[in-house]
């Protein structure tokens, strides 16, 4: 005899033997938050959890908040890597406790963050692991996705980072598991390559909440991984998204409708007390402009060497470790095409990068950024210097980077290689 019955949001198969369950599909989106968190970053993320609720306070509708947390062994919260759950009922309520009990341990000023991120549901805990390696950032993701079956999913990644850059010390691609110098950090192709692993369906959009990754580099790898991407080529504050505003939207249906609110949000946030980039950017729309950006190069060989990097906005801003990681994109072929791009790059940049903007007054000079030359889209410009910072760059961004060969840069080594 075998009986098929429902069981909460899970189907059971029964037998005499034994009971099988099947996880149904929830209905909707669920956000995903991987954070990496042993490092200085450990107590904005934490505060970033709680803004998180908030948002979720705020929503309308039932939705589901996964938190992949890996902090310092010390963290109170949580000392060991683990999966975090919070369900929202959709009349501000999380998990078991009603909107106002919630509300009352916000007010309450005896209440740490530790209490409050502490409602979270704990759905798996993990031995001391290395979060940046390949293996165990598939392994935990794809069980994230297990512990919450949904339709479709989001992803937000937070810690330091650094765009396409190799990892070493110093740099540090995405992610950063260990102090300050650790080198354990995850590798941007790596990453592509897990969350195209675990969802074929593609994420419907992949949030950077960490520094430089608004970068082609980047974005071409995801291409196959993700629909959209929000990111920014420069820092990020420690404070991070503005995550009780931006949540609701993060679980919108049209989730393209609501890149440029997302964005605003994100910008309206810093522009007084903060500084910012912040771009939505179409990854199905990176392989057009990859053929969009070989084909000027590719037709404007005799000028690369005429282009003066020192003349173009820069995005490695926050130290010289990261100088010349990006170049804003349509300066570079506007200088390259003698002052103005062709219409059909500018026409196919258009449709890749949805929205951006940028903090026009921002707190730190250092972030200033020339309005005039910014196009939301940083890329890298190899280059011939022998110093051993470019020569390492170089010959990852040949090994490594996909967007090496897709955009034109393979095929003119031989004017601007060293």
């Amino acid at each position: 005899e075998i009986l098929r019955c429902l069981v909460g949001s899970e189907m059971c198969i029964r037998d005499r033997k034994e009971t099988i369950v099947i996880p149904q599909q929830h209905a909707g989106r669920t956000v995903l938050a991987f954070f990496w968190a042993d490092n200085s970053l450990n107590s904005s993320l934490r505060n970033n959890i709680q803004t998180m609720m908030q948002g979720l306070q705020a929503m309308k509708d039932s939705a589901a908040l996964l938190v992949y947390w890996d902090g310092e062994a010390s963290d109170i919260s949580w000392p060991e890597p683990c999966i975090v759950e919070y369900v929202t009922n959709g009349q501000g309520g999380i998990n078991s406790m009603s909107k106002e009990a919630v509300n009352a341990m916000i007010a309450d000023q005896d209440m740490s963050v530790h209490d409050l991120i502490s409602i979270g549901n704990i759905r798996k805990k993990y031995p001391p692991q290395t979060s940046t390696e390949k293996t165990v950032m598939q392994t935990v993701i794809g069980d994230m996705m297990s512990a919450y079956p949904s339709e479709s999913y989001g992803m937000i990644f937070g810690s330091h980072g650094s765009g396409w850059l190799p990892t070493i010390t110093g740099t540090r691609s995405i992610g950063q598991d260990g102090g300050r110098y650790s080198s354990d950090t995850a590798l941007i192709p790596e990453l592509a390559e897990v969350l195209r692993t675990v969802n074929p369906q593609k994420f419907d959009f992949v949030l950077f909440d960490a520094c430089m990754m608004g970068c082609a580099e980047v974005y071409y790898e995801l291409k196959d991984a993700a629909r959209y991407c929000i990111a920014s080529v420069l820092d990020i504050p420690a404070a991070g998204f503005p995550y009780a505003s931006v949540m609701p939207y993060l679980y919108e249906n049209a989730i393209k409708e609501y890149l440029k609110p997302i964005c605003k949000d994100y910008i309206d946030y810093y522009n007084y007390n903060g500084w910012g980039t912040i771009s939505a950017v179409d990854c199905n729309q990176m392989e057009g402009l990859a053929e969009a950006v070989r084909s000027v190069i590719l037709s404007n060989q005799d000028s690369l060497k005429n282009v003066d990097t020192a003349d173009l906005q820069q995005y490695g801003k926050g130290s010289s470790n990261f100088k010349g990681y990006a170049y804003d994109m349509l300066q570079f072929i506007e200088k390259l095409c003698g002052g103005m791009a062709p219409d059909d790059f500018t026409q196919q940049l258009k449709k890749t990068v949805v929205y951006t903007g940028y903090t026009h007054d921002p707190t730190s000079s250092l972030y200033r950024i020339d309005g005039d030359n910014y196009s939301g889209m940083g890329m890298y410009i190899p280059n011939s210097f022998t110093t051993p910072k470019y020569l390492l760059w170089n010959n990852y961004f040949k090994s490594s980077i996909a967007w090496y060969h897709a955009s034109g840069w393979a095929e003119t080594e031989s004017i601007w290689g060293n």
